[in-house]
């Protein structure tokens, strides 16, 4: 009984303090009183604090065990450290520290600061950011042992811990105050609408839309993974959260595990950089490269649909391969009625959208009046059926929002050492030297290390903390040989991303291939190669910018033509089957076709054009050959045995 009664008390205190965290984030948003660095810190702290409360010294959630002490007394450790700093952090006091210096209580408070931030990050994010901020932090203070190349004049730790700690330069920098505004913002908006109905309207409404036709469960999973996935902000989440219901509905109409598992994965990573919200990561962008946000939403519009019309066709032409046909319709949720069951889940929606693209609201003004609005046309609904109001599913979602905002927030945290480090030390720029140096100046050679260099670097990370540890990296060095600065870190992004379907370290993946049933290795590999056009995609837009909505609306349309038309061209070839199987040699031409449609121009789209409708056409030739062959055979009266 005591045990029973402990841990309920445990989880109403985790749940008390993640529901606070989340107020806290709507109370700020909506009246935004205190001053920003205030902010920031009471955001990381209340992810600190429940971090502590959450996860076990390895990682995994707590249990009333040994260690259980220790984690309550790191939690108290950073709540009484928040007490401090709060204070520390009002305007007069930051005042006279830029006038006075640090006292010895402050720098040691601060190297605590920056302990635990390291600390939690490792429990919540893992240890490949925490290695990779540590390096760094080596980096700052040994600078002078390092090569000439990269070395420079070093830091003392005090010094570190004055800019990491007590400064916009550190773990209270742009990452963590996009973390602060934006992202937590359209976090909880992500948890509101899942928690309201909106995971289940949208599995439902694709359903009824595309679930009868062939290999309708796959294209299910592609359209619902992605309306989910762009306000998530995390893709393995996404993965299991929609993955729950699609991946066996595509293992019941005979896709194998494996298969089923990649395009879940592919598709939920895809949702990171799909408009409207992306994930949350556009929003650090918009900080770092001082962009607006709509700006950034147009510029990934097609790319994105180019990333997700290249999986739908790889999906449907395996299940055209394989004879899959889709779910009977009378097993399927019918498209009137789903759409007057949740119709009210897509005003706030359309009010996000008008808010952001037509009246351009910043995306916390956006973000929380659509949220509000969400919560009062749900709540009216509630009423109207269910004559009683959603108080639960409100709790459970600002539950659910505290605890997604602990991942995003720590992954900020520890990432804004890193960007505190390169800010010192001017690593990015001798990083950027160095990839374009070992490219020659060339800009096709440096986008590809810079691919090779964002994919290593994102491996193992969240979302967004992949985005800021490559864009700190590698984006200089393409805007230092012309690559437009919107263009260069969507470049990065993309990579950053489909590190999560990448092996060895394809976490979206595995996480697919743990609900499907499937080896992870296989179904990474797979995820990778039916997500290929988003490998291609960034390729493009680099070398065209009419596919980021740059230029006169004619260049835009020959490029959206000549786009869709190469990547329609690379899944056919991938494949290997376009009205039946596709020989080599052909696979070979689509292939060449989809490259040369990347580069601009008249000659390499007409080229890259003239390549794909010859196969095409050999294609149509070949199957209408077969036909006749096929019904004579059927035709001719069975041999006597």
């Amino acid at each position: 009984m005591a045990e029973t009664a402990f841990r309920t008390a445990w989880r109403r205190v985790v749940a008390g303090m993640a529901i606070s965290l989340a107020l806290f984030q709507l109370a700020t948003a909506l009246l935004g009183n205190i001053s920003p660095l205030q902010q920031r810190f009471v955001h990381l702290l209340g992810a600190l604090i429940l971090t502590f409360l959450i996860y076990d010294g390895r990682g995994r959630a707590t249990r009333l065990e040994r260690g259980m002490l220790s984690n309550a007394l790191l939690a108290l450790i950073t709540l009484a450290l928040g007490i401090y700093m709060v204070a520390a952090f009002s305007p007069d006091a930051v005042l006279q520290r830029g006038i006075w210096g640090l006292s010895p209580a402050e720098e040691w408070v601060g190297l605590l600061l920056l302990v635990l931030v390291l600390e939690a990050a490792r429990r919540a994010v893992g240890w490949p950011l925490v290695l990779i901020a540590g390096l760094f932090v080596v980096y700052a203070l040994a600078g002078p042992y390092f090569p000439a190349f990269i070395s420079h004049k070093g830091y003392s730790i005090w010094r570190l811990v004055e800019t990491f700690s007590w400064t916009t330069e550190g773990v209270l920098g742009v990452p963590i105050a996009a973390s602060a505004t934006y992202v937590a913002v359209f976090i909880l908006f992500g948890s509101f609408l899942e928690r309201l109905g909106g995971a289940r309207f949208f599995l439902d409404l694709s359903l009824a839309a595309a679930g009868h036709q062939k290999g309708g469960p796959a294209q299910v999973a592609i359209v619902s993974s992605g309306l989910m996935g762009t306000i998530s902000g995390s893709a393995v989440a996404n993965v299991v959260t929609t993955g729950a219901f699609t991946i066996p509905l595509m293992k019941r109409i005979g896709y194998r595990p494996h298969f089923a598992g990649a395009v879940e994965a592919v598709a939920s990573t895809g949702g990171q950089i799909m408009p409207p919200v992306m994930g949350a990561a556009a929003f650090v962008m918009a900080e770092m490269i001082e962009a607006p946000y709509w700006q950034i939403v147009l510029a990934a519009i097609l790319p994105a649909v180019l990333y997700y019309a290249a999986a739908a066709i790889q999906v449907y032409l395996r299940a055209d391969r394989l004879g899959l046909e889709g779910i009977p319709r009378s097993e399927l949720p019918r498209l009137g009625t789903t759409l007057a069951a949740g119709w009210y889940l897509l005003i706030p929606l359309a009010v996000l959208i008008h808010l952001l693209m037509v009246l351009r609201y910043s995306p916390t003004r956006a973000g929380i009046w659509s949220l509000l609005l969400m919560v009062a046309v749900s709540s009216a609904q509630y009423l109207w059926k269910e004559r009683r109001f959603p108080w639960r599913e409100i709790l459970e979602a600002l539950e659910s929002g505290g605890r997604t905002l602990v991942v995003v927030a720590t992954a900020c945290g520890a990432a804004g050492i890193i960007i505190g480090v390169v800010s010192l030390t001017g690593i990015g720029v001798r990083f950027s030297q160095l990839v374009i140096d070992l490219a020659g100046g060339m800009l096709p050679l440096t986008l590809l290390y810079t691919m090779l260099a964002c994919i290593v670097l994102g491996m193992g990370l969240p979302t967004t903390a992949a985005y800021i540890v490559t864009a700190v990296l590698a984006a200089p060095a393409l805007v230092e040989l012309g690559v437009p600065l919107l263009a260069a870190h969507l470049f990065v992004l993309y990579f950053a991303v489909l590190s999560f379907i990448t092996p060895p370290v394809a976490i979206a993946a595995y996480a697919a291939a743990g609900l499907a049933g499937a080896n992870a290795m296989q179904t990474g590999w797979t995820a990778m190669r039916l997500g290929l056009a988003g490998f291609i995609v960034p390729f493009m837009f680099v070398y065209n910018q009419a596919l980021l909505l740059a230029g006169p609306w004619a260049l835009v349309l020959l490029a959206v033509a000549t786009a869709a038309a190469g990547v329609a061209a690379l899944a056919a070839g991938v494949e290997g089957w376009l009205f039946g199987p596709v020989p080599g040699w052909q696979r070979l031409l689509l292939a060449g076709a989809a490259i040369l449609l990347i580069v601009p121009g008249w000659a390499t789209d007409l080229g890259g054009l003239a390549l794909g409708l010859g196969v095409y056409a050999l294609r149509r030739r070949h199957l209408r050959a077969a036909s006749p062959a096929a019904e004579a055979r059927s035709a001719q009266p069975p041999a006597q045995g």
